[in-house]
């Protein structure tokens, strides 16, 4: 038969202990600040420190997949070099490169390597563009059968508060120049951005009916304005094998460089 006095003590300890454990309880919520986004902590329903969830979201400065080279081609420069374009796809829709390191070859019908090139370039969120490489040489002047662009060391950002630029092209002519000796390409651009650009970079392919590519060039305007229109022409000082029937112009200007623009007027 158990104790009635035991029974009441252990009764009188499990109060206190609970009563402790209540008031222990208060003082830790007391104590404890409460979670916030600004705490520095991953608490609440934060995706990382501070940022998802319920609080802003997290900025994103990687890339879920890596940048596409997609249309490579190489045309006849004249005087035994070669004028090169590459189309590079970025599939990210948060982030783009500030900068990527590429390289370039030309090689030979056994693979060889016979010329090289490479650079730097960047490129926008969800957005497609245009790399050339101009006059490049070949070793003996052996023509080149395939070109390869290798991409290293992309540089992931967010464009933040700035858009992508809005520059419009209007009146594309290709045509004979100069009596029929050099073909030229003309154009007109408009800014159509709320900004005013230092640099804008135009590459103009010329295409076949089929899509081949003829032949490519590239030209830089400067201190195109917001609301600004502006001319531009290049020049071939030969004629293309086939009848050019489309007029490419890739618009590029560098938003991630801070020093490229600035508000419009």
């Amino acid at each position: 038969m158990l104790n009635p006095h035991l029974i009441k003590r252990s009764l009188i300890v499990l109060g206190y202990l609970g009563l402790f454990a209540v008031i222990g309880l208060a003082f830790y919520f007391w104590l404890t600040p409460k979670a916030t986004c600004l705490d520095g902590k991953k608490n609440q329903n934060e995706k990382e420190i501070d940022c998802g969830g319920s609080c802003t979201p997290c900025k994103i400065n990687y890339a879920e997949k890596a940048l596409i080279v997609g249309e490579k081609a190489f045309v006849s420069g004249g005087n035994n070099t070669y004028d090169v374009v590459v189309k590079v796809s970025n599939p990210n829709d948060a982030v783009g490169a500030t900068s990527f390191h590429y390289v370039l070859n030309l090689k030979d019908a056994t693979e060889k390597v016979i010329a090289t090139s490479e650079g730097d370039d960047y490129i926008l969120p969800a957005d497609s563009k245009y790399v050339v490489q101009m006059g490049l040489s070949t070793l003996g002047n052996i023509i080149p059968t395939q070109a390869e662009f290798i991409i290293s060391d992309a540089i992931w950002s967010q464009l933040g508060k700035i858009e992508k630029p809005q520059i419009s092209v209007y009146n594309r002519k290709f045509g004979p120049d100069f009596g029929g000796t050099s073909s030229k390409a003309e154009g007109l651009i408009r800014n159509e951005s709320a900004f005013d650009f230092k640099r804008v970079k135009l590459v103009v392919i010329l295409r076949a009916e089929n899509g081949e590519v003829l032949g490519v060039s590239s030209t830089e305007k400067d201190n195109v304005r917001a609301g600004m229109e502006s001319g531009f022409t290049l020049t071939w000082p030969y004629t293309f094998p086939a009848v050019v029937r489309n007029l490419d112009v890739d618009v590029q200007t560098n938003v991630f460089d801070s020093e490229n623009f600035s508000a419009g007027l």
